[in-house]
This record gives C-alpha cells, sequence and structure tokens, in this order.
C-alpha cells in the first residue's frame, strides 16, 4: 500500500477513515479479524463528506466475504505455482521428471488457449461449468502442438488424459486454498468412439509390411562412399530395432549399453533384456527383444566408429600439413580431433559416432526424413509414421499368441488400451484362416458350400 498520510478511528473502532499519499480521495479502513482489512474509496476528498460517506461504506463492506489471495490471482499464476510444486516433488523422486514436462506441456498447448477462447483469467471467473466446453474445444482443434501442425481435433484418449489432469489440479487448488471449493468444476470424460484402425499411428498391414520391407533392405545399395552407405545402413538397424522392442521413440534415445543384458532362451537363440529408464512415460521396466538384433546394431556401431576413425586420421593429417579441413556443416577445423573410442556402458545403444565430441544418435528430423524416402517409394494408402513400428510390434506378437498382458508389460502400456486399439486388428491380419469353412450340413450341397 502507499504511504498513509492521515488516519482517523470512527465507527467506535471498527474503521478507520485513511488518506494514502498519491491518492485524491479518501479511503475506509474496515477491520475483518486478525491481520485482516478491507479498503473501499470513499470517493471525496472533503474530510466532513468522507465522515459521512463512511457509514453507507461500512455496511458494504460487511455484507461481503473479505477478499482473499484467492480471489486476486491469475489462474496462469496458478498452474506455475501448480507446476513449481511438481518439479519439487520430481526434486523429491516423487514424481517422474517426465511426467512433470507433460504437465507442462498440457498447460501451454492445451489449457491456456482454452482459458483464453473462454475469457477467464483470474481464479475468481472459476466456477463449476467453466470447462464444461473444454472436450468440444479440442475436437474441435485444426491444430495441434508445438508447431501447430493440422489436425482434425485431438483424440478422445488425449483429451480424456487432459481432463484427468485438470481435475487433479482443481483438487490441489483447493486443497491450497486457490480456489473456493463451491466453485470447483468436475469435468466428466468423454466417450471414445475413435476408430483405432484409423488412428494416426497405424500398424502395417501384412501386404504393406511386405513392401516396406522389400524398399527398406534396398536402402542402402549402390553408393561408393562408405559413410553413405554406413548411415543408410543405420537406419535400417534403427527400423529394426524399434520394430523389434516395440519402443516409443523417447524410450530408445535413452537406451544405453549397460542398460542391456544378453541371454539366452531355450532353444539357445539370444536374447536381449533392456532396462527401460524410469524417466519415460510409463516408468522404469524391463523389456525383451531378439538379441540378433541388438547385436545388429551394436556391430554395425563398431563399424562407423572404424569409419569415423579413418577419417579423423585423415583430417588430422591435412591439418599438420596447413590445409584447408571441414566438417559436414563446412566450418573449419581449428586443431585435431581425438579418435572416437569403442562404446562404453554409459554410450548410447543407437549412437551416431560421427558427431564431433558428442556421443548422442541423429536428430529426429533427420530420422524422420530418411523414413519419408522410404515410405515415399512404397506409395502406401494408408499413412504410416514412425511410431507405426511399435504399433507393429504390437499387432504381430499377439498374433503369434503372446497374451495381451505379457505384451502390455512388455512395451510398457495397458492391457486395456492393447485391447481397444491392436485387438481389433486380429480379423484382417487372420483372414487367411477366418471366414472360409466347410458346412457339412448344406441341404442343397454345392449351391451354398464355402470351401477351403
Amino acid at each position: 500500500m502507499p504511504a498513509l498520510e492521515y488516519q482517523e478511528s470512527t465507527l467506535n473502532g471498527e474503521a478507520t477513515i485513511c488518506k494514502y499519499k498519491d491518492r485524491k480521495y479518501f479511503n475506509l479502513k474496515v477491520y475483518r479479524g486478525g491481520k485482516k482489512y478491507t479498503n473501499i474509496s470513499l470517493n471525496t476528498d472533503d474530510i466532513e463528506q468522507a465522515r459521512k460517506n463512511a457509514i453507507k461504506a461500512y455496511v458494504k463492506v460487511v455484507s461481503e466475504p473479505p477478499r482473499s489471495s484467492k480471489s486476486t490471482m491469475t489462474i496462469a499464476r496458478i498452474f506455475e505455482k501448480y507446476m513449481e510444486a511438481k518439479h519439487k516433488d520430481v526434486e523429491r523422486g516423487q514424481t517422474k521428471a517426465l511426467t512433470a514436462k507433460l504437465y507442462g506441456q498440457r498447460i501451454e498447448q492445451r489449457y491456456l488457449p482454452y482459458l483464453k477462447y473462454k475469457n477467464l483469467s483470474n481464479i475468481k471467473d472459476i466456477r463449476k461449468n467453466s470447462f464444461d466446453d473444454y472436450a468440444g474445444f479440442q475436437l474441435d482443434k485444426t491444430q495441434r502442438g508445438r508447431w501447430a501442425n493440422a489436425c482434425k481435433g485431438l483424440s478422445p484418449t488425449t483429451i480424456n488424459t487432459d481432463i484427468s489432469t485438470l481435475n487433479v489440479m482443481f483438487t490441489w487448488m483447493v486443497n491450497n486454498n486457490h480456489l473456493d471449493p463451491i466453485h470447483k468444476p468436475v469435468i466428466q470424460r468423454i466417450k471414445n468412439r475413435t476408430k483405432f484402425r484409423d488412428e494416426a499411428n497405424p500398424a502395417f498391414l501384412p501386404n504393406d509390411w511386405q513392401a516396406f520391407k522389400d524398399v527398406l533392405y534396398k536402402f542402402d545399395q549402390g553408393y561408393e562412399n562408405e559413410y553413405e552407405t554406413w548411415r543408410r545402413r543405420w537406419f535400417i538397424n534403427y527400423v529394426r530395432f524399434m520394430y523389434g522392442g516395440g519402443f516409443r521413440g523417447h524410450e530408445a534415445r535413452k537406451i544405453r549399453f549397460g542398460d542391456v543384458e544378453m541371454d539366452k532362451r531355450k532353444d539357445g537363440k539370444p536374447v536381449a533384456i533392456i532396462q527401460i529408464d524410469a524417466d519415460t512415460k510409463t516408468g522404469r521396466r524391463e523389456a525383451v527383444m531378439n538379441g540378433n538384433t541388438f547385436l545388429n546394431v551394436k556391430y554395425h556401431l563398431n563399424k562407423g566408429i572404424k569409419i569415423r576413425n579413418k577419417q579423423i586420421s585423415l583430417m588430422n593429417e591435412k591439418l599438420l600439413g596447413g590445409d584447408k579441413v571441414l566438417d559436414f556443416h563446412n566450418r573449419r577445423h581449428e586443431k585435431e580431433l581425438p579418435p572416437v573410442h569403442n562404446p562404453e556402458k554409459d554410450d548410447l545403444v543407437l549412437m551416431n559416432p560421427f558427431l564431433n565430441g558428442k556421443r548422442r544418435i541423429y536428430h529426429e528430423s533427420y530420422i524422420r526424413d530418411m523414413w519419408n524416402l522410404v515410405v515415399r517409394e512404397c506409395d502406401f494408402k494408408q499413412r504410416y509414421t514412425l511410431y507405426s513400428l511399435r504399433s507393429t510390434h504390437i499387432s504381430y506378437q499377439l498374433l503369434q499368441g503372446i497374451s495381451v498382458n505379457k505384451v502390455a508389460k512388455n512395451v510398457g502400456t495397458s492391457m486395456a488400451m492393447i485391447q481397444m486399439t491392436y485387438d481389433r486388428l486380429s480379423s484382417r491380419y487372420s483372414m487367411d484362416e477366418l471366414g472360409f469353412f466347410k458346412d457339412t450340413q448344406v441341404p442343397n450341397k454345392g449351391e451354398d458350400e464355402l470351401i477351403n
């Protein structure tokens, strides 16, 4: 508050007439118990008139509940305070860092735009029905994500996840005295009527999968440059690795050699047991995959390291001779480069050894570009994505007779999600076995008989 210039007690000590510096009119300061009080303008700069206005102003103040911080704070600021609490939980090990990150993305990309759409700014504006339009708003969206990609509304699964998080946030706001419980919205989840085989990341149909592999396995052919051949073969191994393990993209990027344990099945075939990082969508888990697929990735990395070290040796010779040496980005090397050492436990399984001093994998956009080169040549009717490798892994595992529970645990998802998304594909994949039979009870033999 501004500095106090004048004050006098009034109404038997229940209030004070005040004049603040740089304020034109007198104010009435009404005590509300403890250290709480309310200021209200008396709309006059004359002390006598202020004394007359004091009674009417006092009656108005005491007839309304006292304003508190929860009625003056913006919703955006309360979201910030919620995220501060989530980050504190991350530090204490009570919440995963990825979970906090996802909550922050929902706030920025979906909750704040909705508040702007509804013209909701202050927490005092929130009412029980303030978020009744949330699902419809998201279903009508034409753009989504950080890069505003074109879409035909968000999926019901995403919207229901948002709603669950919002309900948790509103409960937190009430518990922390930011929101009046009588105004707390309770948002109902929506029915999920999605046709899952028409989702954005469909599993490959059998004929399409074969056509895709036919193009993929020629992706590295016809190049004399050994680096170009290596990087294209790296992509082939990347696709096989993602399909073989059913990994999410962010999971695969975190797998290190120290996370992998090699073992053998009863039939003697190698198997890789991989520890998935706790800081992923569904937390820590063990995943198993074909050991040969993992070993192919490892052997190819070792080959790439040899090629890279040969390049480094030639570059260092040129530098010593005073020649100009440029890197992949046409930047000049000023000093000798150290050789790339063989992979150690802390190195990423999908590492790219051609990045100077940075033991990480190709950028996601680079991988996506290579994917598009292959898929474009196939000319599919469906739009398959990198995530389709995970969808295909799950679908084919189910078709091999592996239980939903085992598949769900291995890929880190719920049984309900698998049954809802992938089980519906089983009839299409099994069309050679289903629908054709010989009915011995048909009376008019020949006319209505379906022959196997």
